[in-house]
């Protein structure tokens, strides 16, 4: 009677509580909207932000969706996720959440695979390392999750398990943002969220007539190997996506780290210029720096020496951070590099480091300069390693958001990245008024997360309802066949990507393989050839063999990577046309070279041989013994780690680190090898289980279909331990 009593008094407020407890959710004010969005919250937060919170509130509904508000003294994340899910389940038109301040973080582990690049070893290293913080957690509920531990140290960081039996890959029920105060910019940090709340909520009436017009693209050193070609074929792209942007001299800017030297200044300037819509950073980083210049180009001698200098101290500090002797280090390096003890005497000399410090900081951005600056572009994007770790105590995408500037949104990663991950793909659906967290929702990666306001959008080109319409006309296959006809690159993109979600293979693989083919626009036919990959049949393939040379870079460079991802020799042909033809493409041509290795050897050099024979090469016979000696290499690598993978009289440690190199080059042709290890019982659980591991990496690969039924038997066979077993099953639902 007594819980009765209290949740009259709570629903007579307007409000509505959950099964949990403690949970208070309070209904929205608005009605009629189509659909809606949750603000999710700790009870302090909720206490010391209310006003502001409640600005913000209404300033969501205002803009069309009906908004929740959901807080508690939240003790773990399987706390909040089931109040979301249980929020979900009364309201499936909710299309996205904010997690407001110190909602508990989740560290999700065994779950690498949904990453594009983080692959630490989670058995050697500490779990708040090699554990990846994730709110795939609280945003894809079809994923499952075993509890592990709270942090010692830091307490709002609890560790999970992927499990092995549910879905492998990421398919977010709805958007996700952190709106997470960073501790070292210091301050109030309730105060700094309120601030933010009501700077997000003043947006939504100042942005009502704002389109997408003026961007800035930038591309940092050392970014895409620096290839100039990829940056420059970016703009084909960027046309498509930004149609508005490109009518002015001024409406785009396509910046590159070798225009200044340093660049920092130039780009702190244009963050302060009011009316940037869209600011992407392409660069590497930490969670605290924006890797902008790194050491330049120099016919100065003595500016030569000293970054000579500085790169072979600064590798002398490391080598002894490890542990090892300094003598020995500083003779090791003196060795190989013939260097007389004079190139030493700086070593630990306080004036070259403060220089070495001061160039480095002319050349990085850095975290705790945003303190006193404003950044003005409504969103920005960070495609870089880290810049996005909200879970530290400071991270380089919460300083442009808690500052007196215009950024309401912004776009980084908790983790390291890969680099040829397609970084823009879809966001020229915000050129068509779709939500941020929306367009973010369908470029997921476990890493990959949004902070700040996810409901900001622009003014779109035409009216329409299509950020709604994504959730909820997801099955209308009417109304997604008729934005087909579209005259805009990225809404024929969306309407192809929900197309494949309603129909099957044998329906949608001719039709995506023709629009591949014959589509005008590039990132349509991008994204074509992406879908593709989804069903790795006959069209894939193809695709994948015209995509090797294709006009546009993006296309080549992927389908440069697939081709070797999938290792059919029917392949073989198109790529090293590819390689030897295009060096001028160096991220290209670096993915083919490596792909070249996942082919067997003979069948490579045979295709070598047909091309020199006929292609009609300048001094063919020299670049030919050129093209093989890094072919051979490359092979020899491979040979020689497959032979530590087979040797059973080699311990664990060493087979396993072997294996690991699996992961990322699925070698086709040594399959046989890897399914015998599998099978052999005398071989200790963990070399099984790392094996297992890796097969689970080859998604695209021709032989795909052998594995899955190899493991499917082993892990029903009774000798197969529990621990085989489980991750039999999780290379399964990879694959299947």
């Amino acid at each position: 009677m007594k819980q009765k009593a209290i949740l009259s008094i709570i629903l007579a407020a307007g409000t509505a509580t959950s099964a949990w407890a403690g949970v208070v959710t309070e209904k929205p004010v608005a009605k009629g909207c189509p659909t809606s969005f949750a603000i999710v919250t700790d009870r302090a937060t909720y206490d010391a932000t209310r006003p502001a919170m409640l600005r913000y509130r209404d300033a969501v509904e205002a803009d069309g969706l009906a908004t929740y508000i959901v807080h508690d003294d939240w003790t773990s994340p399987t706390q909040v996720r089931e109040a979301i899910k249980e929020l979900y389940a009364s309201d499936p038109n909710l299309e996205g959440i904010v997690l407001v301040g110190d909602v508990p973080v989740a560290m999700v582990r065994n779950g690498q695979h949904m990453t594009t690049a983080f692959k630490m070893d989670e058995e050697k290293y500490s779990f708040i390392d090699s554990s990846v913080p994730s709110d795939r957690f609280y945003d894809c509920l079809d994923l499952e999750f075993r509890y592990l531990k709270q942090d010692s140290t830091n307490g709002h960081l609890f560790y999970y398990e992927l499990t092995e039996d549910c879905p492998q890959k990421l398919d977010p029920t709805f958007y996700s943002a952190r709106i997470r105060y960073p501790q070292l910019r210091g301050g109030d940090k309730y105060e700094g969220i309120s601030m933010f709340l009501d700077k997000a909520a003043r947006a939504k009436a100042e942005m009502k007539e704002d389109k997408v017009d003026r961007v800035v693209s930038f591309n940092g050193h050392g970014y895409n190997s620096d290839c100039l070609m990829a940056w420059m074929d970016e703009e084909k792209a960027y046309r498509e996506h930004f149609p508005g942007s490109f009518k002015t001299s001024s409406g785009f800017k396509h910046w590159n780290f070798r225009m200044m030297e340093p660049m920092k200044e130039r780009i702190f300037t244009e963050l302060e210029r009011p009316g940037i819509d869209l600011f992407m950073f392409h660069e590497h980083g930490a969670p605290t720096t924006q890797y902008i210049n790194g050491y330049g180009e120099t016919t100065n001698y003595d500016d030569r020496l000293f970054q000579i200098k500085a790169g072979i101290y600064s590798r002398i500090e490391r080598e002894v951070r490890k542990g090892n002797d300094e003598a020995e280090v500083v003779a090791a390096f003196a060795k190989k590099y013939a260097l007389t003890p004079d190139f030493f005497k700086d070593l630990h000399n306080p004036e070259f480091h403060a220089k070495d410090s001061l160039g480095y900081a002319s050349k990085d951005i850095q975290a705790d300069e945003f303190h006193h600056r404003v950044t003005m572009p409504r969103m920005v994007m960070f495609d870089a390693c880290y810049n996005g770790s909200f879970h530290e105590d400071d991270y380089i995408a919460g300083e442009y958001l808690f500052n007196p500037g215009a950024t309401i949104v912004t776009q980084g990663n908790t983790r390291n990245v890969l680099q040829d991950r397609w970084t823009i793909e879809m966001i020229g659906l915000l050129s068509h008024g779709v939500r941020a967290g929306q367009y973010n929702r369908l470029v997921a990666t476990l890493e990959g997360h949004m902070m700040g306001d996810p409901t900001m959008r622009f003014a779109p080109l035409e009216p329409n309802t299509l950020s709604a319409d994504m959730t909820v006309r997801k099955g209308d296959r009417d109304y997604w066949e008729a934005l087909l006809s579209s005259p805009h690159a990225d809404v024929q993109s969306i309407a192809l990507r929900m197309l494949s979600a309603i129909g099957n293979e044998a329906e949608m693989s001719p039709r995506l393989l023709e629009v591949f083919r014959s589509s005008l626009f590039n990132t349509t036919r991008m994204e074509a050839l992406k879908l593709l990959s989804g069903y790795c049949n006959d069209d894939f393939k193809e695709a994948v063999r015209l995509g090797v040379n294709d006009p546009y870079e993006r296309i080549a460079r992927m389908s440069a990577d697939m081709a070797g991802d999938i290792g059919d020799v029917s392949l073989l042909p198109a790529v090293v046309d590819a390689y030897i033809g295009g060096s001028e493409r160096q991220r290209v041509n670096y993915l083919l070279q490596n792909s070249l290795s996942l082919f067997p050897h003979e069948e490579v050099e045979k295709c070598v041989d047909r091309h020199y024979a006929t292609a009609g090469r300048y001094k063919a016979d020299e670049e030919k013994e050129t093209v093989m000696k890094i072919i051979d290499h490359a092979h020899d690598f491979a040979s020689s780690y497959h032979k530590r993978i087979i040797d059973s009289s080699l311990d664990d440690a060493r087979r396993i680190s072997a294996i690991r190199i699996v992961r990322n080059n699925p070698y086709h042709y040594n399959l046989d090898s890897y399914l015998a290890v599998l099978a052999d019982t005398a071989n200790s659980d963990t070399v099984r289980v790392n094996m297992a591991e890796a097969l689970g990496w080859f998604t695209l690969s021709h032989r795909k279909s052998e594995i899955v039924d190899f493991c499917r038997k082993l892990a029903v066979d009774p000798a197969t331990s529990p621990a085989v077993a489980a991750e039999l099953r999780q290379t399964v639902n990879r694959l299947k």
